[in-house]
C-alpha cells in the first residue's frame, strides 16, 4: 500500500471515528449546550502499517438555534486542511459516528461499557465519564473498532476529552489494522 493511499486511509478512519460516543457518556445531544464561538482542539496520532501519522482537529460552535447546532470541523493532515459544516438536530440522538459517511454505510454500534476515570491531558487532569463501544461497518468498506472515549461536562463543544481506537478494515484487497490516539490540546473554555 503506497504512503499516499495509507494517508488517505488514516484520514478517513479519522473522520469516521471523531467523537464517538457524546451520546453514550452524556444521555442526551451534549451540543445541546454549546454556544456559537466555543472551539475544542485535538491532535490525532494513526499508527498505520508501523507508520506514525499526526493530524489536527478543531471543532466550532459556528451557528445555533431552537431546534440544532452547526459544527465545523477542520482537520490537517500533512499541511493540507480541510473544512466541513454539519448541522446537527437536537431532537434527535447524537450520533458522531455517523457523520461523514457514505450514505449507503451500513454501521452497527454495541456499547461495551460505562465507567469514570480521571484523565490528564496537556498537563490539566479532568474528571471524566468514558464509553467504550465496538463498531461494525459492513458497507460501503467492511471495518471493525472498538472505541473508548472520555468526556467530560467542562470541555466545550461535545466534551471530548481523549479518544482510543483500534480498527482492522479491508482495502484493495488487504487487512489493515490501525491504532489512532486523539487528545484535547485546546479549547475556548
Amino acid at each position: 500500500m503506497t504512503r499516499t493511499m495509507r494517508i488517505g486511509v488514516a484520514a478517513v478512519l479519522g473522520a469516521l471515528l471523531l467523537p464517538v460516543l457524546g451520546v453514550l457518556a452524556f444521555g442526551d445531544n451534549p451540543l445541546r449546550n454549546a454556544s456559537v464561538g466555543q472551539w475544542a482542539e485535538y491532535v490525532m496520532k494513526n499508527q498505520v502499517m508501523g507508520q506514525t501519522m499526526e493530524m489536527k482537529m478543531k471543532q466550532s460552535v459556528v451557528a445555533k438555534d431552537a431546534t440544532s447546532v452547526t459544527l465545523r470541523t477542520e482537520t490537517t493532515v500533512t499541511g493540507k486542511k480541510t473544512s466541513t459544516d454539519v448541522k446537527i438536530p437536537f431532537d434527535q440522538p447524537y450520533e458522531p459516528y455517523k457523520t461523514g459517511l457514505p450514505a449507503n454505510a451500513k454501521v452497527t454500534v454495541t456499547p461495551m461499557g460505562t465507567g469514570s476515570e480521571t484523565v490528564t491531558v496537556g498537563g490539566r487532569a479532568y474528571a471524566c465519564t468514558w464509553a467504550k463501544v465496538k463498531m461494525v461497518m459492513a458497507a460501503p468498506t467492511p471495518m471493525e473498532s472498538v472505541t473508548k472515549v472520555w468526556t467530560c461536562k467542562d470541555v466545550p463543544v461535545a466534551g471530548m476529552v481523549k479518544m482510543e481506537t483500534e480498527s482492522t478494515m479491508s482495502a484493495g484487497g488487504q487487512s489493515m489494522t490501525t491504532r489512532m490516539t486523539m487528545e484535547l490540546t485546546g479549547s475556548s473554555r
